[in-house]
Protein backbone atom coordinates (compact mmCIF):
# COMPACT_ATOMS: atom_id res chain seq x y z
CA UNK A 1 0.00 0.00 0.00
CA UNK A 2 1.41 3.55 -0.99
CA UNK A 3 2.42 5.18 1.83
CA UNK A 4 1.92 3.38 4.01
CA UNK A 5 5.51 2.36 6.46
CA UNK A 6 5.57 -1.21 8.80
CA UNK A 7 7.49 -0.86 11.53
CA UNK A 8 7.78 -4.46 11.43
CA UNK A 9 9.61 -4.15 8.15
CA UNK A 10 11.49 -0.88 8.73
CA UNK A 11 11.64 -0.23 12.51
CA UNK A 12 14.17 2.76 11.96
CA UNK A 13 12.41 4.55 9.22
CA UNK A 14 8.79 4.08 11.06
CA UNK A 15 10.73 5.74 14.10
CA UNK A 16 12.03 8.53 12.38
CA UNK A 17 9.06 9.04 10.20
CA UNK A 18 6.88 9.59 13.37
CA UNK A 19 9.47 11.71 15.29
CA UNK A 20 9.17 14.19 12.07
CA UNK A 21 5.68 13.62 12.23
CA UNK A 22 5.49 14.86 15.99
CA UNK A 23 7.56 17.63 15.35
CA UNK A 24 5.92 19.21 12.09
CA UNK A 25 2.53 18.46 14.04
CA UNK A 26 3.47 20.39 16.78
CA UNK A 27 4.43 23.33 14.74
CA UNK A 28 0.91 23.07 13.08
CA UNK A 29 -0.70 23.04 16.34
CA UNK A 30 1.21 26.49 16.99
CA UNK A 31 0.40 27.76 13.80
CA UNK A 32 -3.14 27.44 14.53
CA UNK A 33 -3.03 28.49 17.88
CA UNK A 34 -1.87 31.61 16.59
CA UNK A 35 -4.96 32.14 14.23
CA UNK A 36 -7.31 31.38 17.36
CA UNK A 37 -8.12 27.76 16.05
CA UNK A 38 -8.31 26.65 19.60
CA UNK A 39 -10.06 23.06 18.85
CA UNK A 40 -8.00 22.75 15.78
CA UNK A 41 -4.37 23.06 17.92
CA UNK A 42 -5.46 21.07 20.66
CA UNK A 43 -6.15 18.43 18.26
CA UNK A 44 -2.66 18.72 16.46
CA UNK A 45 -0.98 18.68 19.65
CA UNK A 46 -2.46 15.47 20.68
CA UNK A 47 -1.40 14.08 17.09
CA UNK A 48 1.92 15.58 17.97
CA UNK A 49 2.28 12.96 21.23
CA UNK A 50 0.74 10.53 19.57
CA UNK A 51 3.31 9.85 16.74
CA UNK A 52 6.26 10.65 19.65
CA UNK A 53 4.61 8.04 21.93
CA UNK A 54 4.25 5.32 19.06
CA UNK A 55 8.01 6.51 18.18
CA UNK A 56 8.78 5.69 21.73
CA UNK A 57 6.99 2.13 21.55
CA UNK A 58 8.60 0.66 18.27
CA UNK A 59 11.82 2.09 19.49
CA UNK A 60 11.54 -0.13 23.05
CA UNK A 61 8.83 -2.28 21.72
CA UNK A 62 10.95 -5.52 22.89
CA UNK A 63 11.80 -4.09 26.19
CA UNK A 64 8.09 -3.60 26.69
CA UNK A 65 7.02 -6.64 25.85
CA UNK A 66 9.88 -8.93 27.49
CA UNK A 67 6.96 -9.50 30.41
CA UNK A 68 3.90 -9.17 28.63
CA UNK A 69 1.61 -12.54 28.20
CA UNK A 70 0.68 -13.37 24.89
CA UNK A 71 -2.61 -11.09 24.53
CA UNK A 72 -0.70 -8.15 25.51
CA UNK A 73 2.13 -8.81 23.13
CA UNK A 74 -0.29 -9.20 20.43
CA UNK A 75 -1.89 -5.84 21.11
CA UNK A 76 1.62 -4.17 21.24
CA UNK A 77 2.80 -5.79 18.23
CA UNK A 78 -0.70 -5.54 16.13
CA UNK A 79 -2.32 -1.99 17.58
CA UNK A 80 -0.36 -0.87 20.39
CA UNK A 81 2.62 0.76 18.20
CA UNK A 82 0.50 2.90 16.50
CA UNK A 83 -0.27 4.02 20.04
CA UNK A 84 -3.97 4.24 20.05
CA UNK A 85 -6.27 6.96 22.41
CA UNK A 86 -7.76 4.09 24.01
CA UNK A 87 -4.29 2.63 24.84
CA UNK A 88 -2.52 5.59 26.13
CA UNK A 89 -2.59 5.23 29.61
CA UNK A 90 -1.36 1.68 29.66
CA UNK A 91 1.03 2.60 27.74
CA UNK A 92 2.65 5.40 29.45
CA UNK A 93 2.90 2.98 32.86
CA UNK A 94 4.54 0.74 30.67
CA UNK A 95 7.01 3.39 29.56
CA UNK A 96 7.51 4.63 32.95
CA UNK A 97 8.39 0.86 33.86
CA UNK A 98 11.23 1.32 31.65
CA UNK A 99 12.52 5.04 32.82
CA UNK A 100 10.59 6.80 30.10
CA UNK A 101 8.29 9.19 31.50
CA UNK A 102 5.59 10.59 29.37
CA UNK A 103 2.82 9.79 31.82
CA UNK A 104 2.14 13.56 32.42
CA UNK A 105 1.93 14.21 28.51
CA UNK A 106 0.31 11.52 27.48
CA UNK A 107 -2.76 12.74 30.07
CA UNK A 108 -2.53 16.53 29.06
CA UNK A 109 -2.68 15.56 25.15
CA UNK A 110 -6.00 12.79 26.22
CA UNK A 111 -7.74 16.71 27.65
CA UNK A 112 -6.84 18.22 24.58
CA UNK A 113 -7.98 15.40 22.44
CA UNK A 114 -11.49 15.41 23.80
CA UNK A 115 -11.49 19.33 24.03
CA UNK A 116 -10.73 18.90 20.40
CA UNK A 117 -14.19 17.33 20.00
CA UNK A 118 -16.28 19.08 22.57
CA UNK A 119 -14.72 22.69 23.03
CA UNK A 120 -15.83 23.93 26.46
CA UNK A 121 -18.45 22.19 26.91
CA UNK A 122 -18.60 20.62 30.64
CA UNK A 123 -20.35 17.56 30.29
CA UNK A 124 -17.23 16.30 28.53
CA UNK A 125 -14.01 18.52 29.19
CA UNK A 126 -11.78 19.48 32.36
CA UNK A 127 -11.05 23.00 30.67
CA UNK A 128 -12.66 26.13 32.36
CA UNK A 129 -11.21 28.71 29.05
CA UNK A 130 -8.67 29.35 26.79
CA UNK A 131 -5.88 30.10 28.89
CA UNK A 132 -6.14 26.70 30.36
CA UNK A 133 -5.88 25.05 26.83
CA UNK A 134 -3.21 27.11 26.06
CA UNK A 135 -1.00 26.40 28.42
CA UNK A 136 -1.77 22.79 27.60
CA UNK A 137 -0.41 23.19 24.45
CA UNK A 138 2.49 24.95 25.39
CA UNK A 139 3.51 22.27 27.59
CA UNK A 140 3.05 19.60 24.73
CA UNK A 141 5.31 21.84 22.73
CA UNK A 142 8.03 22.39 25.39
CA UNK A 143 7.48 18.44 25.94
CA UNK A 144 8.57 17.57 22.44
CA UNK A 145 11.76 19.74 22.25
CA UNK A 146 13.24 16.97 24.45
CA UNK A 147 12.62 14.38 21.95
CA UNK A 148 16.21 13.99 21.29
CA UNK A 149 17.34 12.97 24.51
CA UNK A 150 15.24 9.55 23.99
CA UNK A 151 16.42 9.66 20.23
CA UNK A 152 19.71 10.42 19.79
CA UNK A 153 20.64 8.01 17.75
CA UNK A 154 18.14 8.64 15.14
CA UNK A 155 18.64 12.67 15.48
CA UNK A 156 19.68 14.26 12.30
CA UNK A 157 19.72 17.79 10.37
CA UNK A 158 16.22 17.32 9.19
CA UNK A 159 15.26 16.68 12.54
CA UNK A 160 17.11 19.31 14.13
CA UNK A 161 15.69 21.57 11.40
CA UNK A 162 12.20 20.98 12.41
CA UNK A 163 13.16 21.11 16.06
CA UNK A 164 14.50 24.49 15.46
CA UNK A 165 11.69 25.50 13.60
CA UNK A 166 9.23 24.27 16.65
CA UNK A 167 11.35 26.01 19.62
CA UNK A 168 11.57 29.25 17.15
CA UNK A 169 7.95 29.13 16.64
CA UNK A 170 7.31 28.55 20.34
CA UNK A 171 9.26 31.38 21.23
CA UNK A 172 7.38 33.98 19.30
CA UNK A 173 3.94 32.48 20.38
CA UNK A 174 4.56 33.11 23.91
CA UNK A 175 6.76 36.14 24.42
Amino acid sequence: MEGYLDYKNNSKGYIYAKLYDSLVEGKLALEMLQKGLLQNASSKAFLSVKSAISALIVKNLNEIIKSKNEKEKYWYENVGYSAPATGLIGISKDLKNLSIDAENVIRIALSLHKFSYNGFDPNFVDYRNSEEVISDIKEVTEWLLNLKYYFSDFWDEKLEKAKKELEELLKNTFN
